[in-house]
């Protein structure tokens, strides 16, 4: 959902570069299509990081970037004047990292033998992983839709965050009827 709404620009450069890079994800929400997809390659790594540790201290990690962050991206909204501009991709970071979290199971078990490397799950699991989210971040189904509809920062990333979940569920179910 696109408002519009007045713009109110950031004056200072500083903060302006630290809200609006946060909030575009480096950039990629400049992108001229797709801006979404771009932000989710980004969540990626995010999430295989995430991946390497247990599930507490995720769940924790992204529970405060939520919180902290959900201020900076309304800002940012308000910056361009459009509440959930396509150019604001961190929300898909977020969700496609939550989206990656579906694949613990098997790389708990990695991590269970030699906790000392980087585990990498198949790069097919990652691939729908990464398709899971898109759909569900594309159609919002309840209540991902009724976040959408808010007009607030944690509303343009709630619905991602419930994106996120449905899509980790999804790879979860997958891997343990053994489809991936």
């Amino acid at each position: 959902m696109k408002k519009p709404i007045t713009p109110q620009p950031i004056s200072s450069p500083a903060k302006r570069f630290a809200i609006l890079g946060l909030s575009s994800g480096l950039g990629l929400g400049y992108a001229p299509i797709a801006s979404g997809t771009f932000g989710s390659l980004l969540g990626i790594p995010f999430g295989l990081w995430l991946l390497q540790y247990p599930s507490w201290m995720s769940l924790i990690l992204l529970s405060v970037l939520v919180l902290v962050t959900a201020p900076i991206v309304e800002r940012a909204c308000k910056h361009w004047g459009q509440m959930d501009s396509g150019r604001v991709v961190w929300d898909e970071v977020i969700g496609q990292a939550i989206a990656l979290l579906g694949l613990r199971g098997p790389i708990y078990s990695q991590l269970q033998v030699d906790s000392s490397r980087f585990v990498f799950p198949e790069w097919t699991a990652v691939l729908v992983a990464f398709l899971a989210f898109r759909v569900f971040d594309i159609f919002k189904p309840y209540p991902a839709r009724s976040f959408d509809r808010r007009d607030t920062g944690y509303g343009v990333i709630l619905d991602d965050v419930v994106a996120g979940l449905y899509a980790a569920i999804t790879v979860w179910c997958l891997i343990k009827i053994r489809w991936l």
